[in-house]
């Protein structure tokens, strides 16, 4: 079945949500009642100002309400009042966020790009080349790199060398589906959820 993902999605006590961003900074700004000001002020590039804002602007539309975001020392984002556990991912226009009240999760959104073709063997293993079209396949490589974001931001450091440390098992490319990722030192394995379109590819993970 086709997901829309411009209203809030239910995963396992998950909430998913895409926003496309097309309004301005100006517009943005307008529908949140709190901007921190002084971390807001140090960003310099107007791109990042706009998604800064565009997070928080699909956070509040998820959620409900406005949430304090805030980093762990590892850049991990959190919410000051602890009521969920989120994942942020944007690319290009597209902003991604989850959020669960008590499991880590991982999302990843990505805009497809032929430089993946020339990347891939940097974060697959020569096993996980083989088994996933020897980088001949645009969408299941970007689907295999948006795992293994997606991974990572549940792991964390101990998942930081792709190739290495994190697996993806085989998989048909559709249009939505699963597929299974393993963390390699300590054999934990998650399903991956995944979602792709002609504007780009999705994956999402919670963890046990």
């Amino acid at each position: 079945m086709k997901q829309d993902f411009t209203s809030t999605i239910m995963y396992e006590d998950a909430q998913l949500l895409i926003f496309e961003l097309t309004e301005s900074i100006d517009e943005l700004y307008k529908q949140l009642d709190f901007v921190n000001i002084e971390e807001f002020s140090r960003i310099v590039s107007e791109k990042r100002k706009s998604e800064y804002l565009a997070v928080r602007v699909t956070m509040k539309k998820m959620l409900g309400s406005e949430k304090i975001i805030i980093y762990d020392t590892d850049g991990k984002p959190t919410l000051s009042d602890e009521s969920f556990q989120i994942s942020i991912s944007h690319s290009a226009n597209w902003i991604a966020v989850i959020a669960h009240p008590t499991r880590s999760v991982g999302i990843d959104i990505e805009v497809p790009t032929e430089k993946m073709k020339k990347l891939y063997k940097r974060f697959l293993s020569e096993t996980e080349q083989k088994e996933l079209s020897n980088g001949e396949h645009l969408n299941l490589l970007m689907l295999a790199w948006s795992a293994k974001e997606a991974l990572y931001k549940i792991i964390g450091m101990e998942a930081v060398d792709f190739a290495k440390q994190l697996r993806i098992y085989p998989f048909e490319v559709k249009e939505t589906g699963t597929f299974t990722g393993e963390h390699i030192p300590t054999k934990n394995q998650y399903k991956i959820q995944y979602f792709q379109n002609q504007d780009f590819v999705l994956t999402y993970c919670i963890s046990k």
